[in-house]
């Protein structure tokens, strides 16, 4: 690949075609590499604190550089210094690693740069992100005429639900005098084990977290449906207007899921909206093992979803459903006179359903793996992940040394070293990070602190467990004998 004196295209801005083929040789170099060498990485990496400051302290270049010095920079640079989210020894949050097809589907929707939310300016985006909702809305047994769009995440899919759950109490005038319109003030209610996500949108909505009602969670760390109706009729009695109820499918700590069935019910007999923040979980309707617990969800108003997890996207892909597709439309429809709208008897116009107006094909890396790979190959590796996650917590069980601090009931495994206190868990979790055997992340249960692992990666195996507890115990014994 020749340098900055190469000829261009008429815009210099533009490739030659022998540099994109260089380039795409020299990607796919990369990936087959990168993809070779993971287990070998350090999860999280000693930072080269030099080398970040190189990228701090750039100033804005006067002239360009060689396509392939970027490259060199992007592996000696920016991979040395990346958490390794593909390692098999990653399993802190719920940040899934991607499916194979991930980077080439993400390089094709930059090159169409469809803005997904005008059917005009992404015909064929369009079809594709109504053919993604129908088929995820089928999954849950929503109606045929339900609607929503594919997200940033899950956060904006919360958000956008909440927003119409708000502006259907709100009513006619929602647009017009928002909360100014001088009504009772609005109440919320989630369990104790709520994403913070939903304290964020109530938050931007306007509602206020002091309106945010947490209910305790019984000992499988699932709403207390009768302490929720009990706050409900309070609520009532003290001059709020209870608005929504959002129920959890795979808690952000423990992977519980709600009692959905009792929970529509009581949503029907008090008029309230049911969202359902299944951001985690709400996928593992693809596994026999997990879609009993979603039972129910057919009743929700709204479900927020994460492709980007248990579909093994790459970020960002959330999804939001709303079963009204009016009550979406009130809510986020607007005219401009600076943009064109046609109508179509197929295609539809996604911004008069959201909030964005300039807004990428996420839908096609979603539709993409999904018709490469199959129900199947979802069902089969959802049940593995489940597989690993039992067998881990079972390890637990049987070490001397670990204590389990909720049963294994989805993808996450809480648990903590017996002989450390707060603190001491806490340095153990650090001394693993540092030494980069192994990523997890932190966990609160019942007041007691602790580690959680996450199984939504594709690479992890039964040998990673013993690895990740082998380093585990190690660190843990050491720290607790001082």
């Amino acid at each position: 690949m020749t340098g900055t004196d190469e000829p261009r295209p008429m815009n210099e801005l533009l490739l030659t075609p022998d540099q994109i083929r260089d380039a795409a040789a020299r990607m796919a170099e990369i990936l087959v590499g990168y993809e070779s060498s993971l287990e070998e990485r350090p999860v999280l990496p000693e930072l080269d604190r030099t080398a970040l400051r190189r990228i701090l302290d750039e100033p804005w270049p006067e002239q360009g550089r060689p396509i392939a010095t970027l490259f060199d920079e992007f592996e000696a640079l920016i991979v040395p210094n990346s958490a390794h989210i593909a390692h098999p020894r990653y399993l802190a949050y719920v940040l899934a690693s991607p499916h194979g097809l991930s980077p080439f589907a993400e390089a094709l929707s930059a090159a169409l740069n469809q803005s997904a939310s005008i059917w005009t300016l992404s015909p064929a985006a369009n079809a594709i992100e109504q053919t993604v909702l129908r088929w995820l809305a089928e999954l849950f047994g929503f109606p045929s005429d339900a609607i929503g769009h594919i997200t940033s995440g899950g956060s904006m899919a919360n958000l956008v639900a909440l927003q119409a759950a708000r502006d259907r109490k709100l009513g006619a005038d929602a647009r017009a005098k928002g909360l100014q319109g001088g009504h009772a003030p609005f109440r919320v209610y989630t369990s104790t084990e709520v994403h913070g996500s939903v304290d964020k949108a109530i938050s931007m909505l306007g509602l206020g977290t002091d309106h945010l009602q947490r209910i305790a969670v019984d000992d499988a760390f699932r709403i207390r449906v009768d302490l929720l109706a009990e706050q409900i009729q309070l609520d009532r009695a003290a001059g709020f207007e209870p608005m929504c109820v959002v129920a959890s499918a795979g808690t952000v700590t423990t992977g519980a899921f709600d009692p959905l069935p009792e929970l529509a019910a009581l949503c029907s007999r008090e008029g309230l909206w049911l969202h359902v923040d299944g951001a985690y979980g709400a996928l593992g309707v693809l596994c026999s093992r997990i879609s009993p617990r979603l039972a129910g969800v057919e009743h929700a108003d709204s479900i927020a979803l994460d492709p980007h997890k248990l579909l093994f996207n790459s970020l960002e892909a959330g999804c939001v459903l709303i079963r009204d597709r009016e009550q979406a439309r009130q809510s986020f429809g607007q005219t401009s006179s600076y943009i064109a709208r046609n109508t179509d008897p197929d295609l539809i116009d996604f911004t008069d359903y959201g909030p964005q107006l300039s807004r990428s094909i996420k839908a096609f890396k979603v539709w993409w793996g999904i018709r490469a790979f199959g129900r199947g190959a979802y069902q089969r590796t959802l049940d593995r992940l489940l597989d690993l996650a039992h067998s881990m917590g079972e390890a637990v069980e049987a070490h001397p040394s670990l204590e389990l601090l909720a049963p294994v009931t989805f993808t996450a495994v809480c648990f903590r070293h017996r002989g450390l206190d707060e603190a001491g868990n806490a340095a153990l979790l650090r001394a693993l990070l540092d030494s980069g055997i192994a990523y997890l992340g932190p966990a609160r249960v019942q007041g007691a602190a602790g580690l959680r692992a996450c199984f939504t990666n594709l690479r992890t195996t039964d040998a990673d467990i013993d690895t990740v507890l082998a380093a585990v115990t190690r660190i843990g014994d050491e720290l607790a004998s001082g």
